[in-house]
């Protein structure tokens, strides 16, 4: 095969949420590209037995649109937030339509998405390699050299790495201190069908243990109402939860989360995982570079996680999208140090207050509580400040 035929404008490792929407951005602008996933096909497509969703904000759901995308299709619309302190009176009420929108965003199985883009990819004739890692790689200062798990060797102006957490090629090529912190509790996520409708508002509640959101989902085949749990709890109290049959962890669900919904009568699969922080110092290698989770991972309590990387894609895309205007290496270190500049700062005060507010409630503190409900309230009086709040929980920050 001739070099000309195995040179790609855009690598592209790993094929979640982050990385395909990266790919399909790239491809739709006429960019040749690579997709390399370490999954099976077979794995990909498979359901998920614990419908892991995820809160798709207003910003990122504007980017999929470019992208083809119609996220109003695939999940339940948030119009609003309620988030209050179990241990004092102070609340907060985050209404889209004071933020000029009649939704937040909309919280969407993890899974399905994943599996649309996928399909969008594959629509355009962009074969995703599945069952497949990058083993080798080396640049200079025309290209990144790669070799894969086949032997397959290929080389690209632009290396994207989007992985996840525990990504080698992080490791390998970026060579860069990452700042990790135990957040001492794990997450405990399912769907549960309640017995009042969410009326499409997302709930969280800051419990001693580590906040507790419930989050509005689509209903069922038969129009049952459901919502999506993310209880986050400190690691012993986490596994006691995990060790309780079905009627017994409902039980400890509405005692709490309180009558909002009122009972909550069936619950689907429960997963666990234990929470952290990770940023890492450099997002920039070599003719590579980071996006989503393996730049950066958050705390779950503000749903903000997912819609970084999303950031990420755009953020890429257009840094590229400039260089072509420019006529330039899009793969060289000065082109790409303007992705980092504009990406680092927001996901590092993500990945730092996300951990700070969790540290903040996850507390019996007096002093600490009287200090939060104070916090809540003149967030809920001071107009500009709940309106840059609502923009933020839009994921539309900069607009």
């Amino acid at each position: 095969m001739s070099s000309e035929a195995t040179h790609y404008d855009l690598v592209v490792s790993g094929a979640g949420l982050v990385g395909a929407s990266l790919a399909l951005a790239a491809h739709q602008t006429g960019l040749r590209v690579a997709v390399f996933e370490k999954r099976s096909a077979a794995a990909c497509t498979a359901p998920d037995p614990f419908e892991r969703a995820s809160l798709i904000t207003l910003g990122s759901q504007r980017f999929l649109d470019r992208l083809g995308l119609d996220v109003s299709t695939l999940g339940s619309a948030v119009e609003r937030m309620q988030v209050w302190d179990a241990e004092g009176p102070g609340s907060i009420r985050l209404d889209a339509a004071e933020g000029d929108a009649d939704h937040l965003g909309h919280i969407v199985e993890n899974r399905r998405l994943e599996q649309i883009l996928r399909m969008a990819l594959e629509k355009t004739g962009l074969r995703i390699h599945y069952d497949r890692e990058i083993t080798s790689a080396c640049a200079d200062s025309r290209a990144m050299h790669l070799i894969d798990t086949s032997g397959t060797e290929f080389h690209g102006t632009l290396l994207a790495i989007a992985e996840g957490r525990q990504s080698s090629l992080r490791n390998t090529l970026i060579q860069a201190p990452v700042f990790r912190e135990s957040y001492g509790q794990d997450a405990i996520t399912a769907t549960v069908w309640i017995e009042k409708p969410h009326r499409h508002t997302a709930y969280q509640r800051f419990l001693p243990t580590g906040p507790l959101a419930v989050l509005p989902f689509s209903g069922d085949a038969d129009g049952k109402a459901r919502a999506s749990i993310v209880w986050s709890a400190k690691h012993a109290r986490a596994r006691h939860l995990m060790a309780l049959d079905d009627t017994q962890f409902l039980h400890q669900l509405h005692q709490a989360f309180g009558p909002q919904l009122g009972h909550f009568h069936r619950i689907g699969r429960r997963n666990s995982y234990p929470l952290s922080g990770l940023h890492s110092s450099r997002y920039i290698g070599a003719r590579s570079v980071l996006a989503g989770d393996t730049a950066h991972g958050v705390h779950p309590l503000a749903g903000l996680g997912v819609n970084l990387g999303f950031r990420d894609a755009e953020q890429l895309m257009k840094v590229i999208a400039t260089a072509r205007q420019r006529h330039e290496d899009w793969g060289e270190a000065h082109v790409l140090r303007r992705y980092q500049s504009a990406r680092r700062p927001d996901n590092l005060f993500t990945v730092l207050t996300c951990g700070a507010l969790s540290h903040l409630f996850s507390n019996r503190s007096r002093g600490l509580a009287r200090l939060r409900d104070l916090g809540m309230l003149g967030t809920g009086m001071i107009a500009p400040v709940k309106r840059f709040l609502i923009r933020q929980a839009m994921g539309l920050q900069g607009d």
